[in-house]
């Protein structure tokens, strides 16, 4: 199914959760930070895929929503930095999505290829969003 659907009785719950942006752009920033925030995620945002990684080692987040093009890093350079390094620890891993503008098959395979999750394509959706947290979230 391509746009999931948010279950109108259901409260979506996602308080506390520790969610890591990596966006380059400012706009899409802010999208995530009004989609996200009334929810009661706790959000840090980074510009490339070399600062997430600095902020993963710095703190703990419960999911990673990773831009795809990105300066400095890209985001499958970083997915497939996290995946390596979760591998080489026994880490648990962490949800990572990738949130990119490149819909195509191609880059929906290099996203899984590199080890995330789940692909969402921008505009995003927030209810496609919000479903894929609130699966992943186990307070």
């Amino acid at each position: 199914v391509a746009e999931a659907a948010v279950e109108e009785d259901r409260e979506i719950s996602l308080e506390g959760m520790r969610v890591l942006v990596a966006e380059d752009h400012p706009t899409n920033r802010k999208v995530v930070e009004i989609v996200l925030e009334p929810f009661g995620v706790d959000l840090t945002m980074v510009g490339d895929g070399e600062a997430a990684l600095r902020a993963l080692d710095e703190a703990s987040f419960d999911a990673v929503l990773m831009d795809m093009q990105m300066p400095v890093m890209d985001g499958l350079t970083a997915t497939r930095a996290i995946r390596a390094r979760e591998a080489a620890s026994g880490a648990p891993p962490i949800l990572v999505v990738m949130l990119t503008a490149n819909a195509m098959e191609d880059h929906i395979a290099a996203a899984e290829a590199a080890g995330a999750d789940l692909h969402l394509a921008k505009p995003l959706h927030p209810a496609q969003l919000l479903e894929a947290l609130a699966r992943a979230w186990k307070p």
